[in-house]
């Protein structure tokens, strides 16, 4: 059930939490950055999140945008994009481990 939690909130690569995590960040950060300049602004991130199937709307897009952007410069570089990821991952499990009462896998 987390399989398809997480996989509906963000791509099942952007919340793997194994040893090639960071490439899998790597991967969804090249989607995102489609002017290749290290940073994914709020219109990349808008733009590659529908790319992908995932439109989250305007007002989730830029939150994401704001919890990511620890030096408030408006944009994303990896290593802001990968924390949020990381961060974003642990809060979904603490959540789901909330819900599955009888650790099942299902809440």
């Amino acid at each position: 059930m987390f399989q398809l939690l997480r996989g509906f909130v963000l791509p099942a690569a952007a919340c793997d939490g194994n040893r090639d995590g960071d490439s899998r960040y790597a991967s969804l950060f090249r989607k995102l950055d489609l002017n290749e300049d290290g940073r994914v602004d709020i219109a990349e991130l808008q733009t590659g999140l529908r790319a992908m199937g995932i439109p989250l709307g305007k007002e989730a897009e830029e939150k994401i945008l704001k919890a990511g952007d620890t030096n408030q410069d408006g944009q994303l570089d990896f290593e802001e994009f990968m924390q949020y990821l990381k961060e974003h991952e642990k809060k979904m499990k603490l959540a789901f481990k909330s819900l599955d009462k009888n650790n099942d896998g299902m809440p």
